[in-house]
């Protein structure tokens, strides 16, 4: 049975382990709060950029496309996964990986090559024997529009380089601070923009393009797959910092029932000792007095 002392060593420990938790969940508060901001300032930015595109195309002759929609057969497959930056975040970077290596499984006769974002994605395909062609360990955390719009365009240049014929990305969809879920979205080809928005051009308007509609569609179709690119990754670091922020919560919850029980532990052993002195100190007196 443990002592007075052993007891209170383990409550020194789990007070200061409390701490710890404590401070954790402060931290991940505020870089929720950051993260929040950046990707809803870019989730406005995409819904114009998105609008923009439904309108134009609205007006463009239907023989006119651009080298990003695709129309050519998918032999191989880049995949994007995005983890966090750190653990002691629950299953947050667990659940990213099991997701990639379901999607890595899926269709045998297709090249799989990886993107990984994220230190924690980093190191774990590290040891494994899959096709890595880009590795960004601390885009997320030290977070920088220059270099992840970097990443984003150098993604995009492996498709139309012929380097991949399909571009995907995985990460981890922002529903709520207690709540998220893995997202599996095709970046490229671009099949689907737009989807339930009605172009505000009205058959009875005439719009003039400088310069043309062709080169307005070039210019904003490799914006827009770079802003869903950036989107993606900014909704994962806030999904992260959300999980960061409940794990650290329930484990400073969890340590003040271990405190608490550890508590009534060490009072009952005081109590129990004090109960056996008293107890020997009367037994000793009885002896005298016979």
């Amino acid at each position: 049975m443990p002592g007075l002392k052993d007891i209170r060593k383990k409550m020194t420990g789990v007070r200061s382990t409390q701490q710890i938790t404590r401070a954790m969940k402060m931290m991940a508060t505020v870089k929720l709060r950051r993260a929040m901001d950046s990707y809803l300032s870019t989730h406005l930015y995409l819904e114009k950029l998105e609008q923009m595109v439904v309108d134009l195309r609205a007006v463009l002759p239907p023989n006119v496309s651009h080298p990003l929609f695709g129309g050519r057969a998918v032999k191989t497959t880049g995949i994007v996964l995005v983890t966090g930056e750190r653990g002691l975040c629950g299953s947050f970077n667990h659940d990213l990986v099991k997701a990639c290596l379901r999607r890595l499984q899926d269709n045998p006769g297709q090249e799989k090559k990886l993107i990984l974002i994220g230190k924690k994605g980093v190191d774990h395909f590290r040891r494994l024997a899959f096709t890595v062609i880009g590795s960004h360990p601390d885009l997320v955390g030290k977070y920088s529009q220059k270099a992840l719009g970097m990443a984003a365009r150098n993604a995009i240049s492996l498709y139309t380089t012929g380097v991949i014929d399909e571009l995907v990305i995985i990460y981890t969809h922002f529903v709520s601070t207690l709540e998220r879920r893995i997202e599996t979205r095709i970046l490229l080809p671009v099949s689907e923009i737009g989807v339930g928005r009605k172009s505000r051009h009205h058959g009875d308007q005439r719009i003039q393009f400088d310069p043309s509609p062709e080169a307005i569609l070039t210019a904003l179709i490799p914006r827009y797959v770079e802003g869903l690119f950036m989107k993606a990754v900014l909704e994962s670091s806030a999904s992260e910092q959300a999980a960061r922020m409940v794990a650290m919560d329930a484990a400073t919850d969890r340590a003040q029932e271990i405190i608490d029980e550890l508590t009534m532990k060490f009072n009952r052993t005081r109590q129990s000792v004090i109960t056996k002195e008293l107890s020997e100190v009367i037994a000793g007196a009885d002896a005298q007095t016979h």
